[in-house]
């Protein structure tokens, strides 16, 4: 039976070249002191470089965290202090004052899948004790919090344009001290869009996706013969800026349309399959722009794998945090990296596709529940 393949990231459409710059410009790219790098690591690295922090200046990061994120703020000079998180996905003050001394010089915030934390809140605190806030909005774009962007309210805004549109790359920062943009040469970014527009074929084209879908577990293996320990967190050059087909192609795909198609299809898939949803992620916030749609199982490689087998492309969640977390001390950051994975939820998604997902996630449960 042919199968669509659906992937958590965004596709590219190849009528994309075709259409006329859009007229919405979204925050951060509507502001004078946004600059584009090819990665948001790289962001990070190059605004503490420049808004201030000094080398051995500690920041509060929390424990459940994607790793290229931490390395970056290693690779920039800081000393770490590691916060856990509530059920809520949330920091708690009490903890955190806990851990503020006088080295204390900035506090890391993320917005998780594109669910925005209590960020206005977090502000004052962080106002109070006269720290900069860091908003890590990576999975966030064209979320907002009380009506304002997410990236907005801290003195340094981070996000990745390459996780809501099916661009090859672009990490953008918006700081209050903006760094340089980068002067290095751009690549062209060709390879990373062919790979965006076969998924999209993949996705529509149920032959194709077959096709994919009985090579993809070779090519798995062969990435990870490839792979050594830690390399999706390597910071690598930090002045490298965004490639040419990023930077030609995002104003084509820019729409007002996308926080509320990803809204819909996050309302679609929670209507169906609420009762595996992180506690966290079952209501949608008002704001929120869901980067995917999390499911939280004791055995999520097994569901994974079945799910793959039904043209459904999920992943595991951060399962791997950075070598510089004491994974023990923060127990629930621990159960998070092991029991959450993330299935497709963006804007290219049609209403087949979504039932798609829907009866592959039904049957892969009901075969892990009567295994």
């Amino acid at each position: 039976m042919s199968l669509r393949r659906m992937a958590i990231w965004p596709t590219l459409p190849p009528d994309t070249y075709f259409r006329p710059p859009s007229n919405f410009t979204p925050f951060p790219l509507d502001q004078e002191n946004c600059r584009i790098f090819s990665l948001a690591r790289h962001a990070i690295w190059n605004a503490c470089k420049t808004i201030g922090l000094k080398e051995g200046d500690v920041i509060l990061v929390p424990a459940y965290h994607h790793g290229s994120e931490i390395e970056s703020l290693i690779q920039a000079g800081l000393t770490l202090r590691y916060y856990e998180l509530n059920e809520m996905l949330e920091p708690e003050e009490e903890e955190l004052e806990g851990l503020i001394d006088e080295s204390v010089k900035a506090f890391y915030i993320i917005h998780y899948l594109g669910f925005p934390q209590n960020v206005k809140f977090w502000k004052e605190w962080c106002d109070q004790h006269h720290i900069i806030m860091i908003e890590d909005a990576a999975q966030s774009f064209l979320a907002t919090y009380d009506g304002q962007p997410l990236g907005s309210y801290g003195q340094i805004g981070v996000f990745c344009l390459y996780k809501t549109y099916g661009i090859p790359d672009g990490g953008a920062v918006v700081s209050t001290a903006p760094p340089s943009s980068p002067a290095k040469n751009q690549s062209s970014g060709m390879w990373r869009v062919f790979k965006r527009h076969f998924n999209w074929v993949a996705t529509h084209r149920p032959e194709l996706g077959s096709v994919h879908l009985v090579f993809s577990p070779a090519l798995r293996w062969l990435k990870k013969q490839w792979d050594r320990p830690h390399q999706e967190f390597d910071l690598n050059d930090p002045n490298t800026p965004a490639s040419k087909m990023s930077l030609n192609l995002l104003p084509k795909l820019l729409s007002e349309e996308t926080a509320q198609i990803r809204r819909d299809n996050y309302t679609y898939l929670l209507k169906h399959l609420v009762d595996v949803v992180p506690l966290p992620f079952r209501d949608l916030p008002d704001g929120a722009s869901p980067f995917a749609f999390p499911v939280e199982l004791e055995n999520p490689e097994n569901f994974l794998n079945l799910m793959r087998k039904k043209g459904v492309m999920g992943l595991l969640f951060w399962i791997n945090p950075h070598p510089s977390l004491p994974v023990e001390n923060f127990p629930h950051s621990k159960k998070l990296r092991q029991t959450i994975l993330a299935l497709p939820v963006h804007q290219e998604l049609n209403k087949t596709e979504l039932d798609q997902i829907v009866k592959a996630a039904k049957e892969a449960l009901y075969a892990l529940e009567y295994a």
